[in-house]
């Protein structure tokens, strides 16, 4: 069974934008002091915040390549199936829970399990992301017919570098975090 793409570039477009909204409404709650703080303690708490910008900051971006990633796959991909449906709902249920893991990240940045919960969530979107393309181009039969090879190689090699800089990433933390531990 053949389906076009519109439905599920459509249910993409409404689940990034609500995610890319939860992201600041998250860091809104920190904003509720209580009427009676002074000015100077409210830009401590500001500047306190540093790291919840930060992290809201690239976990947004990170969103914006994630959509564009995904849009710009679905330029070559002419119908949807129902195991491609399901490879994106699994796709979505990660990209929903980047807002949950840059919190966690923000909160508590000098812990590993926070760090590695963002990377591998990260990680986990990027590979069933890849696993998109290659379930769509192996067979060639959901793609359109101007995807050359030059085209899949290209996009597969991007994803690809994409993984493996997250698993350098992971292995960074790994071993910033054993270099803690023993001192």
């Amino acid at each position: 069974m053949k389906l076009k793409t519109n439905r599920i570039e459509a249910l993409t477009d409404g689940i990034f934008a609500i995610v890319m909204t939860i992201m600041i409404v998250s860091m809104s709650e920190m904003f509720k002091l209580d009427k009676f703080i002074k000015e100077a303690d409210y830009l401590g708490m500001l500047a306190g915040l540093w790291n919840d910008f930060v992290s809201y900051a690239i976990s947004f971006m990170l969103l914006g390549v994630l959509w564009l990633a995904h849009h710009w796959q679905f330029q070559f991909i002419a119908y949807i199936d129902p195991p491609l449906v399901f490879i994106n709902i699994a796709w979505f249920m990660f990209v929903c829970l980047i807002p949950f893991s840059t919190m966690m990240l923000s909160d508590h940045p000098h812990f590993f399990a926070p760090v590695v919960a963002f990377e591998c969530n990260i990680l986990i979107v990027f590979l069933i992301l890849y696993a998109q393309w290659a379930y769509v181009t192996k067979r060639k039969h959901l793609v359109a017919p101007h995807l050359d090879a030059k085209t899949t190689s290209q996009q597969r090699n991007i994803v690809l570098s994409l993984i493996v800089l997250v698993m350098a990433m992971i292995a960074i933390s790994y071993g910033y975090h054993m270099f803690l531990v023993s001192r």
